[in-house]
C-alpha cells in the first residue's frame, strides 16, 4: 500500500486522500476498498466510513463523513483514492485505506495523517493601530531614541528620520486606517 504519511489540507476545501495498492492477483468484482478514520488523540479503534466494491460506493453513517466522501480512484490502475468535501479541523486524524483483492487479502492498510489548518485572514484595518502620543525627546542637544511596536527605532539627531518614515507608513495605510 502506498499512501503519503502526512497530508495538509486547508479548511473548507475538498481533499483527495491518495491510496495506491499492489496485488499479484487480477482485479475482480470481489476487490473491495475500506476507508476508516481515527480522530486525532483517540485511543479507540478506527471507524470505517467508506466502502467500495463491485463498482459501487457505500458511505457509512459515520459522522462527520456521512455524505461527504466519494470514490476518486480506479481499481484497474490500482488506485483506491477517495475525496472528502469541505474538510474541517474536526477531521484531523489518521485515515486508513484497506484494499482486499481475493485471494490476496493479507495486506497492511495504508495510513495518512491528515492535518486540516484554518486559514485566518485579519483585515488590514484591524491589524494596524495608530495611537497619537506626545513624546518628550529631552533637551535639544541630547540624544534620545524612540522605538515603535513594530521594532523600528528613530534617533533624535534629526527630526527627519522620525517624520519621514512615519509619513510614509501613514500614507501607505491611509485607506485602511480610516475604514470602519
Amino acid at each position: 500500500m502506498s499512501t503519503p504519511s502526512e497530508l495538509f489540507v486547508e479548511a473548507g476545501t475538498d481533499a483527495k486522500l491518495p491510496c495506491i495498492f499492489t496485488s499479484s492477483e487480477e482485479i475482480s468484482p470481489a476487490t473491495s476498498v475500506t476507508w476508516s478514520f481515527l480522530p486525532e488523540g483517540s485511543v479507540l479503534l478506527p471507524k470505517p466510513f467508506f466502502y467500495f466494491s463491485d463498482g459501487k460506493e457505500y458511505n457509512g453513517n459515520n459522522a462527520p463523513f456521512s455524505g461527504k466522501s466519494g470514490w476518486d480512484g480506479n481499481l484497474d490502475e490500482k488506485d483506491a483514492s477517495i475525496k472528502i468535501s469541505n474538510m474541517q479541523p474536526a477531521y484531523n486524524g489518521t485515515y486508513l485505506c484497506d484494499v482486499k483483492n481475493p485471494p490476496d487479502i493479507v495486506t497492511e492498510p495504508g495510513q495518512i495523517e491528515v492535518k486540516v489548518w484554518k486559514k485566518e485572514i485579519t483585515p488590514v484595518h484591524e491589524r494596524i493601530e495608530a495611537i497619537p502620543e506626545e513624546v518628550d525627546l529631552g533637551p535639544e542637544n541630547t540624544t534620545a531614541s524612540l522605538r515603535t511596536s513594530g521594532g523600528i527605532s528613530f534617533n533624535r539627531a534629526s527630526p527627519w528620520p522620525l517624520v519621514f518614515p512615519f509619513c510614509c507608513i501613514l500614507a501607505s495605510f491611509a485607506n485602511s486606517l480610516f475604514l470602519k
